[in-house]
């Protein structure tokens, strides 16, 4: 059997190498697919590396977020949408002035925000607008630009604010925007501090900081009133050994107050990653579905150039079966030239993708994830791209009629 199996690679072989231009623009189709996939794979891992790598920086974080009530169906749009955008929230301040009483918690903060059109010194730009306290600067890593710049002030209704780094670029056209003047619906704000530019604009909180301004809950409540909303509350734990507790105790206490209603979720850990990476997965599965297109023109090609193949060799057919060679012999033979070729595009795909998203990785502010299951699904990919468009062709070859097959001339 394995002397059979080595000769039918080694006559594919040879046959590709006789027409080594054609066998390379067939894989040519596969190569493109193959690689689409692949970069898109290794980047979405990449984001996926960098979640999880700036939460286990934090430590002893536990975040809270408004979830739908489970119906029993899958609604994909609302996973992809539901990171940032709530249409109603939840969340109350009562769930965040109980959280903060835990005694296993060091600070709480809260997480609202809106856009807004932001007007300074002539010029005027759409921000998000981050309301939430001065705790925040306790419960995640913000770093502040400069000895001079400072954070949030607890006076309730202040109109200081913080600035990102490219807000404060954007608006008053230099980052050294420490006590400038800006307007929000009709409201002046004073600069106090500005955020440190960020090495990257995705986060587990699902906020650009770098282009965002940074207020009091208290006065962004008077200006929007009912209409701003708690999308998140974050929780820092005393100590890492105590998240499953403080875990336990925040769920026990929000469902109380939500009467039952399971409409909020609690994350701590490797959870809060978990979250993110599951939405990034699924948006890479729909993307990889629209590269797989280019999988299905491949796999098209190599059907078309095998039919050219067993048309070319009607007659090596009729000799090999006046032989002795059966249809099951003839059919592996064909299907084997499919797989090789397949596989050949796979394996230079996957190659130029990686080497394509650690190009691209110089300007993004992740490095691609490489991991033997995205190599084991490409290779099941190649493989099953040259079994499905190959069998039609290999069948054609087998069912050949020796007799007519050794009539025939090239």
């Amino acid at each position: 059997m394995f002397r059979i199996f080595k000769t039918h690679i080694e006559n594919a072989l040879e046959s590709l190498r006789a027409n080594r231009m054609r066998t390379f623009l067939t894989m040519l189709g596969v190569m493109i697919g193959i690689a689409s996939i692949t970069i898109i794979f290794a980047l979405s891992g990449g984001i996926g590396s960098l979640i999880a790598s700036q939460v286990d920086n934090e430590g002893a974080m536990v975040l809270i977020r408004p979830k739908e009530i489970s119906t029993g169906k899958t609604n994909l749009l609302a996973d992809l949408t539901k990171a940032d955008n709530f249409i109603k929230s939840s969340l109350t301040e009562k769930d965040l002035e109980d959280t903060s009483r835990i005694k296993s918690i060091s600070a709480v903060a809260p997480l609202a925000s809106f856009t807004s059109t932001i007007k300074a010194e002539g010029r005027a730009l759409n921000s998000k607008i981050i309301a939430t306290t001065p705790n925040l600067e306790k419960v995640i890593s913000l770093k502040m630009r400069g000895d001079n710049s400072e954070f949030i002030a607890e006076t309730p209704n202040s109109k200081l604010a913080v600035v990102g780094y490219q807000t404060a670029v954007n608006l008053f056209g230099t980052p050294d925007a420490i006590g400038r003047n800006f307007q929000v619906k009709d409201q002046q704000f004073l600069v106090i501090g500005v955020l440190e530019r960020k090495e990257s604009a995705i986060n587990f909180n699902n906020v650009d900081f770098d282009n965002a301004v940074i207020i009091n809950y208290s006065m962004a409540k008077s200006i929007l009133g009912d209409n701003l909303q708690i999308q998140q509350i974050n929780v820092k734990a005393n100590s890492i050994n105590n998240l499953s507790r403080t875990d336990s105790e925040i769920t026990d206490l929000i469902s109380k107050n939500h009467k039952g209603e399971q409409d909020f979720e609690v994350l701590s850990g490797k959870e809060i990653a978990k979250t993110s990476s599951n939405l990034i997965r699924t948006a890479s599965w729909i993307l990889a579905l629209v590269a797989g297109i280019s999988l299905v023109v491949g796999g098209i090609g190599i059907m078309n150039i095998m039919l050219v193949n067993v048309s070319e060799r009607t007659r090596e057919i009729g000799i090999r079966k006046a032989l002795g060679a059966n249809n099951r012999h003839i059919l592996f033979q064909f299907l084997t030239e499919s797989i090789i070729i397949s596989i050949g595009g796979g394996i230079f795909g996957f190659a130029l993708g990686f080497s394509f998203a650690f190009g691209i990785s110089v300007v993004l502010p992740f490095k691609p994830f490489i991991s033997w299951e995205i190599g084991l699904l490409i290779g099941a990919i190649s493989i099953l791209v040259g079994i499905v468009f190959g069998i039609y062709p290999a069948l054609r070859a087998a069912r050949k009629d020796p007799i007519e097959s050794l009539r025939q001339y090239n």
